[in-house]
């Protein structure tokens, strides 16, 4: 049986109080919504999501080459980390995504080229800080990000592009980031929607299928989900969806095994009640 569901709180989306309350979740809060949590929900705040863009610096690279940018964007999530341990007592980890390895469109030159060893030494650093506080840090991995020939983000006549990619985005790099981070305070967020963007890289269905698979290969690794279905074989799924768990073409295998992991399960969409009793009722029956 799953451990206890969570929901993105969005009140201005429906995410209301009364709806956690009432199908027994907790929720997960990010920057834009601490101050109507804390009014609302403090108690019921499970996970915390880092931020990931600021206004001011655009995407965080807490990998980036440039050094004063990099720690321009660590400290903006120590900072996060740190409030929502004195915020938010209940919370008991924090998602994080990859940094950019490449971003060529980033607003700041600074931000746009990562290094793999200083994206592995700012996670150990973050797990350090969010160890003090009794955080478990948790590392989502990233999208593949498709482009058309205009230069959009595109399903339709769309190429993975190279000059827009994250660490942490492929099974592969992903699982090896949470060895070679090798951190009691770390652990991966699996999202199973960013899991199918990167799979359509992938052209035979059969072997797409077990990519995504392959994202679970490491049970003991994952220690959250942010759990949405999606289009996983139809050229729609090169783009980011959340979906309702049993929406889409996610083999049910991938939920059967995502519903098995000793993991905190994060609904992050929500398309009304009625929408949200019938998922329920998916995730019951897998």
């Amino acid at each position: 049986m799953v451990s206890k569901l969570s929901m993105g709180y969005a009140p201005n989306s429906g995410v209301t109080r009364e709806i956690i309350v009432k199908y027994d979740m907790r929720v997960e809060v990010a920057k834009a919504y601490f101050d109507d949590a804390l009014a609302e929900v403090a108690e019921l705040v499970g996970s915390v999501h880092l931020p990931w863009n600021e206004a001011d610096l655009g995407r965080l690279n807490y990998a980036a080459v440039d050094e004063e940018f990099r720690r321009a964007s660590i400290e903006r999530i120590r900072d996060t980390i740190v409030f929502a341990a004195e915020h938010f007592p209940t919370a008991e980890l924090t998602v994080l995504h990859g940094a950019p390895y490449r971003w060529i469109a980033h607003e700041h030159e600074a931000g746009r080229v990562g290094d793999y060893e200083l994206f592995i030494a700012g996670l150990r650093e973050l797990a350090d800080l969010a160890a003090e506080h009794d955080l478990l840090l948790t590392l989502e991995n990233n999208n593949c990000y498709w482009l058309n020939a205009a230069g959009e983000f595109a399903w339709e006549d769309a190429e993975p592009t190279v000059d827009m990619r994250y660490f942490g985005c492929t099974p592969e790099h992903w699982l090896a980031a949470y060895d070679d981070v090798a951190h009691d305070s770390f652990k991966l967020c699996l999202d199973t929607a960013h899991a199918c963007t990167y799979a359509h890289t992938i052209e035979d269905h059969a072997e797409r299928a077990a990519t995504l698979l392959s994202y679970l290969d490491r049970p003991e690794a994952i220690a959250h989900v942010h759990w949405n279905g999606h289009q996983a074989f139809e050229p729609e799924g090169r783009l980011d969806k959340h979906l309702n768990v049993g929406k889409g073409s996610i083999p049910e295998e991938v939920h059967r095994r995502v519903k098995e992991l000793d993991a905190s399960h994060l609904l992050e969409h929500y398309l009304g009640e009625d929408a949200l009793v019938e998922e329920l009722a998916y995730i019951e029956a897998l």
